[in-house]
């Protein structure tokens, strides 16, 4: 019986992986300085990211946000008063991947540590 509830609530708490992605929004900031950010949620097919506009090879201007896997990987160019900018798109599936705080080595997969209790369980319980 102690196999089945720690079974139960392994899957459970696998079910709720597949919840949506939540990522760091900062709605704008230039030359790198700190920016204060909020916690959003993706919409389906959405990201995590950091967007980096660059002028003359200077960091000019940086945001945080969900945005459409389509743009991952692209860089787009726009112009503003006068001056064109590369805007770049630094995605990343995880929640709060886009903050800079994070070590991508620490990252551990939800899902596959809970795959591994699960089979600890039935095999040792």
């Amino acid at each position: 019986m102690g196999k089945l509830l720690v079974l139960c609530a392994v899957i459970l708490a696998g079910i709720s992986v597949g919840t949506a992605l939540q990522c760091l929004k900062c709605s704008f900031t230039v030359f790198n300085i700190p920016c204060h950010t909020t916690t959003v949620t993706c919409e389906a097919e959405q990201v995590c990211a950091t967007i980096q506009g660059r002028a003359a090879g200077h960091s000019l201007i940086m945001k945080r946000n969900c945005v459409d896997k389509d743009k991952c990987n692209k860089n787009e160019t726009a112009s503003y008063a006068g001056v064109s900018y590369i805007t770049t798109y630094q995605c990343c599936e995880g929640d709060f991947c886009n903050s800079a705080a994070t070590l991508p080595s620490a990252h551990f997969s939800l899902s596959l540590v809970l795959a591994l209790l699960g089979i600890w369980f039935t095999r040792f319980l």
